[in-house]
């Protein structure tokens, strides 16, 4: 890659092709939920005018997952040091549920329900670091909702499954079948007695929340209503996807002209790695909130 200049910067331009999902298990962990196949090709524009294309193939979940893992700690990296540099501009934000959606703001808080306000606590999980311009302060926090509402969808999907094996498995004494959607794992869970608090299906998921380090909500039905309202916004964030990486593609471009402010000026290197950390975030949130969405699909009222 070409060194970066002030006046020409270079950035991903991301293309997604053929995904296709497969469900072949719905055990306890996320690992193994998911399994599809598909290709992703980046093409990165250098600063000679030239082009570098790059296809990577991605056989299951947890490899796209991990490649989100990579991206995200290194924008958590350079949002820190954006933090730690920029003193003279506004306060970080830090995303919360409810502003992903009005709806989801009665689970704010609730460390059953809410996974955003635990997420890397100690690591600034969802901050997003504002420079006084508002056009990038828009777009870091509107990137930064965006990866916290992929993230609330993914372990939101895995506590219901998770939830709904164990009702199952302690009222029926049964497995689930392997290619099982979401909707009917849940459905059958819910069809089951609900029983008091210490019921076999209350034991079984205190016991699995303890194999697991946390505490296991032994309500199904309202984690499914949660689920529900993701889904039903899942759509305006897919619908972001494309929109955020070319906002975040002419904010890099216009850096070095638009961003007036000595202080800040100072560390415009640093500036466009945040924003170059947050499209790369932002598409790989994007392929994986593609896959989830499918899951999401599948649940009933």
């Amino acid at each position: 890659m070409a060194p970066r200049t002030r006046r020409i910067l270079c950035l991903p331009l991301l293309t997604v092709l053929g995904f296709g999902l497969a469900l072949p298990g719905c055990g306890g962990k996320l690992k193994g939920m998911f399994q599809f196949q598909g290709t992703i090709t980046k093409t990165k524009m250098n600063a000679d005018g030239s082009t570098t294309t790059e296809t990577k193939e991605y056989d299951d979940w947890d490899e796209m997952k991990e490649d989100l893992a990579k991206s995200a700690k290194e924008l958590r990296a350079t949002t820190k040091a954006l933090i730690t540099t920029l003193t003279e501009v506004p306060p970080p934000g830090r995303v919360k549920l409810g502003d992903l959606s009005a709806s989801f703001a009665q689970y704010e808080g609730n460390a059953a329900f809410d996974f955003i306000v635990n997420a890397d606590s100690d690591d600034d999980g969802f901050a997003y670091v504002q420079i006084g311009v508002p056009s990038y302060d828009e777009f870091f926090k509107a990137a930064a909702e965006f990866h916290a509402f992929v993230f609330q969808t993914k372990e939101s999907i895995l506590r219901l499954r998770t939830l709904a094996q164990a009702r199952i498995q302690a009222t029926m004494n049964g497995r689930v079948e392997a290619k099982m959607s979401l909707g009917d794992v849940v459905a059958l869970a819910l069809r089951q007695a609900p029983g008091a608090a210490g019921d076999a299906a209350g034991a079984a998921a205190g016991a699995l929340g303890a194999e697991l380090g946390e505490g296991v909500p032994d309500d199904l039905l309202e984690m499914r209503d949660l689920a529900l309202s993701i889904g039903r916004s899942a759509p305006e964030f897919v619908d972001k996807t494309k929109n955020l990486i070319a906002t975040g593609k002419q904010l890099v471009t216009a850096a070095p002209s638009s961003i007036v402010n000595p202080k800040v000026v100072l560390h415009i290197d640093l500036i466009v790695k945040g924003l170059e950390d947050s499209v790369k975030v932002v598409g790989s949130s994007g392929r994986m909130l593609g896959e989830l969405v499918k899951e999401l699909s599948t649940l009933r009222e």
